[in-house]
């Protein structure tokens, strides 16, 4: 058992973690992580929501999201995919506490297309919504010269959310590059080995 801990451990050495970029606003915590994809043009994106109606929840009373607009990165040319659930329209959002997209504006928009159940989440529930971006400026989204600007539009029991209007850097999702992969592999068919070897002499 100590030797499978040992091995663990020392695979765990070839895991890069990377530190997540996250924007905190009125209380609760927005993280937006990038994944690269085969194209160079095109990144998947995961926009995960935490803390929602807890106790640092500063408005609370949150029942779900309507819309979710972001600043169109440089040399955008569309999104590849929907956050389930949503469609993709141009522009941001209404100013309006129920505003959804507003088609005005540098944004690209996700509306709801479901109903909402109008009661409160959770405490401290988290929310995730999955999409993807073609850019020719992807990789640089969310940076000094390529600013998101992020903007949400909640549905809930408050009547004038924050639409919290701020940049949220995508933080890049930790990877094995393939020497560290190879390396990786290597050490722990030799663990193995070394641990089956042993059974063998002790039985």
């Amino acid at each position: 058992m100590k030797a499978i801990l040992s091995l663990a451990v020392a695979l765990a050495g070839f895991l890069p973690v990377l530190p997540a970029q996250a924007l905190t606003a009125d209380g609760l915590t927005y993280t937006l992580t990038a994944f690269t994809t085969a194209n160079p043009s095109v990144d998947n994106f995961t926009l995960t929501i935490s803390g929602i109606n807890g106790m640092s929840d500063t408005e609370g009373g949150r029942y779900g999201v309507f819309a979710l607009a972001f600043n169109q990165p440089t040399g955008y040319l569309g999104v590849a995919a929907n956050p389930t659930g949503f469609a993709t329209q141009s522009g941001g959002l209404s100013s309006g506490g129920a505003g959804g997209c507003n088609g005005s504006g540098n944004f690209f928009c996700f509306q709801n297309l479901m109903p909402i159940a109008q009661s409160a989440l959770a405490a401290n529930s988290t929310l995730s919504f999955d999409f993807s971006v073609a850019a020719t400026g992807i990789s640089t989204w969310g940076t000094a010269l390529n600013q998101d600007d992020f903007k949400i539009s909640w549905d809930g029991s408050n009547n004038n959310y924050d639409h919290v209007s701020q940049n949220l850097a995508p933080a890049a999702a930790p990877e094995i590059d393939p020497a560290s992969a190879t390396a990786a592999l290597t050490f722990l068919a030799g663990g193995l080995a070394m641990m089956g070897g042993r059974r063998r002499k002790q039985s």
